[in-house]
This record gives C-alpha cells, structure tokens and sequence, in this order.
C-alpha cells in the first residue's frame, strides 16, 4: 500500500523540507536552479518485518512502519549510508529516532521564534600566528539557537553568509608588517561601516551577534565600530569544548581595578589582565615610566579560560565601565592611554564597544610579537 501522503507530508513539514542528518535544503536544486524534491522518506525501522529490510525485525505494524513517526527526511546519499548492510551496526533503531528528534525539535523551536527575535551573524576570521579556526555559518547558527534562543540570520550578501570581514591573506598577518594594520583596518571599515552600520540605520539588522577570531588590537577596533548603543552579543570560542557555545552555567568573575597613587598627567598605561599577565619589565621603554592602571581578576590568577561564561564577559565590561568612569571624575588631565591587553577574544571586542571618542581618552592598542609589544593602532 505504501506510505500515505498525509504521512509524508508530516516528515517534510517537520523536518522543514532538510536533511535530518546534515540540515541541507531538500527542495533546492544547486545545479539547474530548479525546485525540485529531493529528498527520500527513510524508514528508521525496515518496511518489512524480514531480516532483509534494514532495522525490521520490529513488532511493529505495517501501518505503524509507514506512519510519519517511523520516517526521516534524507538526502539520497545518506538514506543509502544508513541502510548499508555494514552501518547497521552504527545506524540502530535508537540513534535513528534520537537524530530524528533532536532535528524535528530544532525546527520547532526556530520557527516558533518571533519574526523580531532575529539577529545579524557578524563573522571576523582571521589566522592568528597562522592558526587557523573553523567558523562556518552552520557553527554560528547553532551557537546563537544554543544561547541566545534568537533566530540566526545572514543577511546583506548573495550567497547568504551574511556579514563576514575575511582577514586571511592580508599581507604580513602572521608577523604584522609596515602596512598590515592600515590594510586590515580598512577591510573592517569597508564592511562594518559601509554594510553592518547601513543595516542597523535601515533597521534591517536590529541585534548583531559577533564570532570574531583576529589578532587582539583587531578586535577592539572591531567593537569601536560595533559601539555600545546596538543590541551585540559576542561569543568567545573556548579551548576546552572546542566551540561557540557560551556554557550555561552563569559563573562570574570578579574584578577589581588598581589606578596609580601619583596624578596623571596626559598619558597612562593600561595593562588588562584577564588570560595572562603582563609586567611591567615587558613594556616598551617610552611607555615604561608613565602611570599604571591595571585592571585584573580580584581573587584568581589571570589564565586561559578565566572567561568561563557570558556572566563572566558582562561582569568584565561592567568593571571596563567603571575604569573610564572612574578616569573621567578623578583624571581630567589624562588624554591618552596606552593599552597593553592579556584578553580573551570577546573581551578585546568588548572593550571596543565600551570606548567612547571624545568622552574617555584615546586608545593606543599594542601588540605582542615574538620580540615584544609594538604600537598597532589607535582608537581617537
């Protein structure tokens, strides 16, 4: 008798017309450019209760085998894989129905989201020392789905991928160059000012989630042209997991800030140490004298990962707050501050996003090199 229409319009519509396994659209055709089904409707237990039919020795009955809870919408290719005589050992019965679920609950849960809670993915990718990181628009969109409970958009681009600032290339990354922060900056420029800011003015883009893996002076410039007045949410890749995904646990951090015990005069150095500690000995001898402030964790040892959750980052921008808080009532004189940072990627941003022009002083970013900290750029 075969599977009823109803039945297979339940698979398609709760899979959302993709794969169950790799997401991709079962209703596109790349080549010709043509709607087409391309999808197959896959039995998680075999049609036939015979050793022949892959998973179907099953008490199940007939009607029960062809009904939409039975079914999965696959690509061609995996509907195949799953039903090879040797996967079956891997493609059970009970991890069929777990891909099943977990794919059906994730469409569920996109398409119950409001149409406002939308949010711009904003990709900056970089090799750092010539490290690379796999940031793909499928990471991005499942770390926002994990965290935000927003709806992922890519949007201001032809294929989809939305707002990408691609650092890779530029000549002298891996050990900047004469020229190489001039020629990445204007890269940022052309797509955050021309494309992102455009978006935002328009209101087609209303909150930006950020995925940015750069060099660090890189990145506070990045969130200097993201600024603090857009709704941003910015993600850090972290080493122990290996992905996106903040933790859900809300564990903070708390900071604490030491100024010098002398006046300040136009100048300062800042030292931010949150993933390691820079001293004083390292710091260019035409900056070495000027007065401290330091900003550091309050009642651990700045380390990799002392940013263990989005709790951890705000309670870091709130003290970033209160530092140029502080600077603006007790130092009047000071106009400029020059910036050595230990920083994990999302706090580098932050710090960007929280700098005011012509209300706190201007940033000196520095960069540590193999020979030592450098002069970068400049936030005026």
């Amino acid at each position: 008798m075969g599977i009823a229409s109803d039945e297979r319009l339940k698979v398609w519509a709760r899979s959302a017309g993709r794969c169950a396994i790799c997401g991709r659209d079962l209703l596109d055709e790349s080549l010709t450019g043509r709607v087409n089904k391309l999808g197959e409707l896959a039995h998680i237990v075999g049609q036939k209760a015979t050793e022949r039919s892959p998973r179907g020795l099953s008490p199940l009955t007939a009607d029960e085998r062809d009904a939409a809870g039975n079914l999965m919408l696959l690509c061609p290719g995996e509907h195949m894989e799953i039903d090879r005589k040797g996967a079956l050992d891997l493609m059970t019965v009970e991890r069929l129905q777990k891909i099943k679920i977990e794919h059906e609950a994730w469409v569920r849960r996109l398409t119950g989201l409001e149409k406002a809670r939308g949010t711009a993915v904003l990709r900056v990718i970089g090799d750092v020392r010539g490290v690379p990181v796999e940031l793909t628009k499928a990471t991005c969109a499942a770390a926002v789905v994990e965290c935000e409970d927003r709806f992922p958009e890519f949007p201001l681009s032809f294929d989809e991928y939305g707002i990408e600032v691609d650092l890779r290339g530029i000549p002298g990354e891996i050990s900047p160059a004469a020229g190489y922060w001039d020629a990445a900056t204007g890269r940022l420029d052309e797509v955050l000012q021309h494309k992102q800011a455009e978006a935002v003015r328009t209101g087609r883009v209303r909150h930006v989630s950020v995925f940015a893996f750069a060099r660090l002076p890189l990145l506070v410039r990045l969130g200097a042209a993201l600024d603090d007045t857009t709704p941003v949410t910015v993600y850090e890749r972290h080493r122990e997991s290996q992905n996106w995904v903040w933790p859900s646990a809300e564990e903070a951090v708390a900071f604490a800030i030491s100024s010098p015990a002398q006046a300040v005069g136009p100048e300062a150095v800042l030292l931010l140490n949150v993933s390691g500690s820079i001293q004083t000995v390292e710091l260019p001898t035409e900056v070495a004298g000027l007065p401290h402030f330091t900003l550091e964790p309050a009642n651990e040892i700045p380390r990799p990962g002392l940013l263990r959750s989005a709790a951890a980052l705000a309670a870091f921008s709130d003290m970033v707050r209160t530092l140029f808080a502080n600077i603006e009532a007790t130092s009047k004189h000071l106009r400029r501050l020059h910036v050595f940072a230990a920083l994990p990627m999302s706090a580098a941003v932050e710090l960007g996003r929280i700098h005011v022009p012509h209300v706190h002083p201007d940033l000196s970013i520095y960069s540590r090199e193999d020979d030592g900290y450098h002069f970068a750029l400049e936030l005026s």
